[in-house]
């Protein structure tokens, strides 16, 4: 068999070195760890022979944290396969962006959602200073020396009623890509976004990335920050049989019926999206035309069949 959609998400750390207010960490009880190396590399294997063309190195946590980050990249690289990451930069030293980039780093998104102390205000335990300074040194150095070998993006949810401008203005020139969003709930976890109770399929069962936490289970979407609707176990199984497993199988079949009682998608803030929903996404100059159901990470579009 081969994936629909060419991105699989392999999150190699699900620690974290800050305590955002945007996001759910504190009500997180799966397991926090770094995945090893070897079972990474098994599973990178395992997605290449189901048609992957790009290792998503990230989930629920900081990427960078894990000491072994570099391998995991160089490990894609060599395999011929596209890796992308996204980082809150705290520990983008000049040092670590160097190996990022020499071990064929194919794009870095940077997670900044405000500038000064409005950053400081929602990245609790981080601080603008460094964070700024580790992504002007990042983007200097891939441009003077690897010229511009790595695609730089950067995402923001402005929290404090920054203005669209205000964002452009900082941003557009320093990076290659930026992207501007309203908040989202993390399902039902949070309470930014309001909508009907919808009964239509978001469907990311059918194209949404492949997505695999770092103890190994896998998981419909990025979404389902607690894992709460796990569908295997890489562990005991291989992508292949998780794919078309009972409990995967179930998950599909309730969506194609619109049939989500019992789910986390019951009460899932990204099904407002195809209920003709405000647009989450406020501005992009990567995706002009803002389209909906697109990921963001590499565009697929997933209401593709």
């Amino acid at each position: 068999m081969r994936l629909q959609n060419p991105e699989a998400r392999i999150e190699n750390c699900s620690i974290c070195n800050a305590n955002c207010i945007i996001c759910p960490r504190e009500k997180m009880t799966r397991p926090k760890m770094i995945m090893t190396n070897k079972h990474f590399a098994r599973l990178v294997n395992q997605a290449k022979d189901l048609g992957t063309e790009t290792i998503s190195i990230f989930g629920f946590g900081e990427p960078l944290i894990d000491k072994d980050v570099v391998w995991k990249v160089q490990y894609c690289s060599t395999l011929g396969l596209d890796t992308f990451i996204t980082t809150n930069a705290s520990l983008l030293n000049v040092d670590m962006g160097y190996d990022l980039i020499s071990a064929g780093l194919t794009h870095i998104r940077f997670s900044c959602h405000g500038i000064e102390n409005n950053f400081n205000k929602v990245h609790k335990g981080l601080k603008w200073d460094a964070v700024s300074r580790n992504i002007s040194n990042f983007v200097a150095m891939n441009r003077i020396k690897f010229n511009s070998a790595t695609i730089v993006s950067v995402s923001v949810i402005p929290m404090h009623r920054e203005s669209v401008y205000e964002m452009r203005q900082f941003w557009e020139k320093k990076v290659d890509y930026l992207e501007i969003w309203k908040p989202h709930n993390w399902g039902d976890a949070m309470d930014y976004r309001k909508g009907e109770s919808v009964k239509q399929t978001c469907f990311r069962p059918f194209t949404g990335p492949l997505q695999i936490n770092a103890d190994g289970t896998v998981m419909v979407c990025c979404f389902d920050f607690d894992a709460s609707m796990v569908v295997g176990c890489t562990h005991s199984q291989s992508l292949e049989e998780i794919i078309k497993g009972t409990w995967f199988r179930d998950v599909r079949d309730r969506h194609r019926r619109r049939d989500f009682k019992g789910l986390p998608c019951e009460s899932c803030d990204q099904l407002y999206e195809y209920a003709k929903a405000e647009n989450p996404l406020l501005y992009s100059n990567r995706d002009k035309e803002r389209k909906i159901g697109v990921t963001s990470s590499t565009k697929f579009c997933l209401e593709c069949n």
